[in-house]
């Protein structure tokens, strides 16, 4: 599942052995988290109204992470109303009962605090990372901003403008932004994966108070929420503190509605888009699975051979030696549904689309016919696993660990089992994955081609 993929994870309680992974041969045979130095414990507490409360206590350094994870993201918005789920990331910040709109950043970022949140396809997170002594502090104006929360029209409006300037800046004026806009939008045509997390112009723009009361009401309850806390605090008076700012909020079991899943692709399909680029781009996904699904490791140990570094497979074959491209990345996107293998490249000047996706295919080929060296085997493991580990060294990784963890897979233990489930990826298991996914009437390809004078829409809008 490569947590790393998911706003990826940091974390603390690494012992001194870690510092030399890189170059330790037994690594490939650690059987679990203890036996790389990973010791944590994780305590879950759920209250009466449905709030899941996951807390790890270290008090190696004075900090801690406050984590608000909300079970919702685009995914769960309806067709015609998208972005509803990446505009409450704004809201959240507009001012509640108590306290005003500049309330996070006057009480915490003015005392050294780091704000922020961010909103996926399949959840939303609010996160503080601060000193001991702010704990309190923290936990009230949480809980004021889940149970009275200001909406009104003056405030809705200021943050439609935001948004919208945010999605011409990282959307519409950004050749990456509308491929990416794209590549998804044609490679779902049911699932709600296919629209943009940040919405489309005219759904934003149709958007009332009255959607957002109901949205609101619907998903930002405690029943719908987890609080994830790591660092130095005390878990009895940090449980207390919760509950006497949470309990009274009313909460009941997640009201999420039911997605069917995305119909099998049967026929390749291709959009082409121009800019005021340099040079063309392509981008190629093709369907794969859900995170909680068998073939995730494979896909995430054949990426890793595939792309990662200059010395991996596509790179070294299709940049530095038939200099097709500048460069090329790749990685195998599995979220909460069935999601993407991921491919791009910027190509060089005079090279065609389908002069390099026949040499990117010629690798494929290469790869189901010949197989994997066991030596590329472990090193894809040995690295997909020191990332992980690595990435575990702050208390803000950590809870961001269990988070995914939780709201991907529902149990924040099932963690322990990603790097048992790489280290059992089978050369066989990496050559059967590729033949199953990387199929061409599997692949969606969209081009970026440098023609200035013809500027297209951005992405396809699919119903």
């Amino acid at each position: 599942m490569v947590l790393r993929k998911r706003l990826v994870v940091a974390g603390a309680f690494l012992v001194g052995s870690l510092l030399v992974l890189g170059g330790c041969s037994s690594l490939s045979k650690s059987k679990d988290w203890q036996s790389l130095g990973l010791q944590f414990d994780l305590k879950e507490t759920r209250l009466d109204n449905g709030l899941r409360i996951l807390m790890v206590q270290d008090k190696t350094v004075p900090i801690i992470s406050y984590q608000t994870w909300v079970n919702v993201g685009s995914v769960d918005e309806d067709f015609g109303l998208t972005g509803l789920a990446h505009l409450f990331e704004h809201l959240m910040f507009k001012g509640s009962r108590n306290f005003g709109p500049k309330a996070f950043f006057q009480e915490l970022e003015a005392k050294g605090a780091a704000v922020n949140a961010y909103t996926t396809r399949d959840y939303t997170v609010y996160h503080e990372t601060f000193s001991k002594d702010l704990l309190p502090r923290v936990i009230e104006l949480e809980a004021d901003r889940l149970s009275s929360l200001n909406l009104n029209d003056l405030v809705l409006f200021t943050e439609k403008q935001v948004v919208m300037e945010e999605r011409r800046l990282r959307t519409e004026n950004s050749p990456d932004g509308r491929m990416q806009e794209a590549l998804w939008a044609l490679s779902y045509k049911s699932h709600p994966y296919r629209w943009p997390v940040i919405g489309y112009p005219e759904d934003l723009n149709r958007i009332t108070v009255e959607d957002l009361e109901k949205f609101f009401a619907r998903y930002y309850q405690p029943g719908n929420v987890t609080l994830v806390v790591v660092g130095d605090f005390d878990t009895e008076e940090t449980l207390k503190l919760i509950r006497e700012s949470y309990a009274s909020i009313p909460g009941r079991k997640p009201d999420r509605k039911i997605i069917p899943r995305e119909p099998v692709q049967t026929e390749s399909r291709e959009q082409i888009l121009t800019d005021a680029v340099a040079t063309t781009k392509v981008q190629f996904g093709y369907p794969v699975t859900a995170a909680s699904e068998k073939d995730t490791h494979a896909l995430d140990v054949m990426s890793n051979i595939l792309f990662a570094g200059v010395s991996s497979r596509v790179y070294h074959e299709l940049v530095e030696v038939k200099q097709l491209a500048i460069n090329v990345s790749g990685i195998a996107y599995t979220p909460t549904h069935p999601g993407l293998f991921l491919m791009s490249a910027m190509l060089r000047q005079g090279v065609t689309p389908d002069q390099f996706e026949n040499a990117w295919r010629e690798c494929l080929e290469r790869l189901e016919k010949e197989g994997v060296t066991q030596e590329e085997l472990d090193r894809a493991v040995r690295q997909l696993t020191i990332q992980t580990v690595d990435s575990v060294r702050t208390a803000h990784g950590l809870g961001t660990l269990i988070g995914t963890v939780a709201a991907i897979l529902g149990d924040p233990e099932l963690y322990k089992d990603d790097l048992i489930k790489y280290q059992k990826v089978t050369a066989d298991d990496v050559v059967r994955v590729a033949r199953q996914y990387l199929r061409k009437d599997r692949q969606n390809r969209v081009i970026l081609s440098p023609i200035a004078r013809q500027v297209q829409a951005t992405g396809a809008r699919s119903q």
